[in-house]
């Protein structure tokens, strides 16, 4: 009887610290990237209509440049700058294919560097539904692969943070168990020095479309 019971007592613990260990590994990643304030990084979806992010921060200055592409020739580089004291400038990069279209769609209201950055899908885990289901290098950065169970179109239905910095280096959207879509980050530089503060001018090849 007593051997029994002390089976059944290991079982509970083991089974019990398995699951704590599984939610604090899971909450440190999310809790790794809460003190970055300073960053770049480049992203790129996957379908739909194909473009390429850029994206600068640094303290309260925020930069983001969208390039769209038609037939893989980059049509449109729209962009916006919100500098230290909370003004925003809207502007878009004139070259040989740009359109005749005034695109602001992309510049939606600005809810600080994590709300309008990659950070913003860390934020959306719920270390209580989401869980761990792997690892896989992505952009030559170890990540780990997070299944959210969510798959509404709007929130990521998997997102891989890497293992070092906790960013993400990937995230998939799904719906109806179909991808929609992918986006890809890559040149990701973290911390004190890797965005310098020219970088948060409008380049000599825009015209401004809002200030």
């Amino acid at each position: 009887m007593r051997r029994k019971l002390f089976w059944v007592i290991l079982i509970c613990i083991l089974f019990f610290t398995a699951g704590c260990a599984k939610s604090t590994d899971l909450n440190d990643l999310i809790n790794m990237s809460r003190d970055i304030q300073e960053f770049y990084y480049e992203e790129r979806n996957s379908e739909g209509i194909v473009f390429d992010g850029k994206v600068w921060a640094k303290d309260n200055q925020f930069k983001r440049e969208v390039t769209i592409y038609s037939d893989n020739v980059a049509v449109d580089t729209i962009g916006y700058i919100r500098d230290g004291s909370g003004k925003m400038t809207k502007y878009k990069v004139l070259s040989k294919n740009t359109s005749a279209a005034v695109a602001t769609g992309m510049i939606g209201k600005f809810e600080g560097i994590r709300g309008n950055s990659f950070l913003r899908y860390i934020d959306m885990i719920d270390p209580k539904s989401a869980e761990i289901v792997g690892t896989e290098k992505v952009e030559g950065r170890q990540s780990v692969i997070i299944k959210t169970n969510i798959a509404n179109r709007v929130d990521p239905s998997k997102i891989w943070i890497d293992k070092k910095t906790g960013v993400p280096t990937k995230i998939e959207f799904v719906e109806n168990e179909k991808i929609l879509t992918t986006l890809t980050y890559k040149n990701v530089k973290i911390g004190p020095g890797s965005v310098s503060d020219k970088k948060f001018s409008v380049p000599k090849s825009a015209i401004i479309l809002e200030e």
